[in-house]
């Protein structure tokens, strides 16, 4: 990692990208309460760490290496997310593609929709998952990848306890729930 490319907007990419993020689909952990489930931020975040440590030395995510990755980092922030449940990778590594800067390499040589991924369909139907080729040059950079990473966490995940704290249930009651909700989870 650390490579540069002299001619390369960084600052544009990174600005894109982050709008991108932003606007991505996100479905919700229950209806009313405005938490949002943090498993494309989570998948986001993992191609990042993954590139990082070198386990990703091209723009090629296979589903089990990313999979190590992601539930890690999904157990590791459950509880700032307000999650109920741990999301398995098989949604967020099929359902990102709508997002348009992540894309799935087919096994056959046209697209397969579903409504219900699972893993055994993702080994049955994908090779692998990819990024834009810009946003796999930004995640080169080391600056503008902990830059991205730090913008995730922020705005993706940990923003969901803001939504949280507004709510009308008393803060100790959440508190216990999420305690008891983590509990579950591991």
């Amino acid at each position: 990692m650390g490579k540069i490319i002299q001619f390369f907007n960084y600052d544009a990419a990174l600005s894109f990208y982050e709008d991108r993020i932003e606007h991505m689909r996100q479905g919700s952990v229950t209806r009313y309460n405005g938490v949002h489930i943090i498993a494309k931020p989570i998948l986001i975040l993992s191609v990042i760490i993954g590139i990082k440590n070198g386990t990703f030395k091209k723009n090629r995510f296979d589903y089990e290496s990313l999979n190590q990755i992601y539930e890690h980092l999904f157990r590791q922030y459950f509880y700032q997310g307000q999650q109920t449940n741990l999301t398995p990778l098989c949604y967020p590594f099929y359902y990102l593609q709508t997002d348009q800067f992540w894309h799935l390499s087919w096994k056959g040589s046209e697209q397969v929709k579903t409504s219900a991924p699972s893993v055994a369909w993702i080994n049955r139907q994908v090779d692998y998952g990819f990024i834009d080729e810009e946003l796999w040059l930004l995640l080169q950079n080391d600056l503008y990848a902990d830059k991205l990473k730090e913008y995730i966490i922020k705005n993706k995940i940990i923003q969901s306890v803001v939504h949280i704290s507004k709510a009308a249930e008393p803060n100790w009651r959440k508190g216990l729930k999420s305690f008891i909700t983590m509990l579950m989870a591991i």
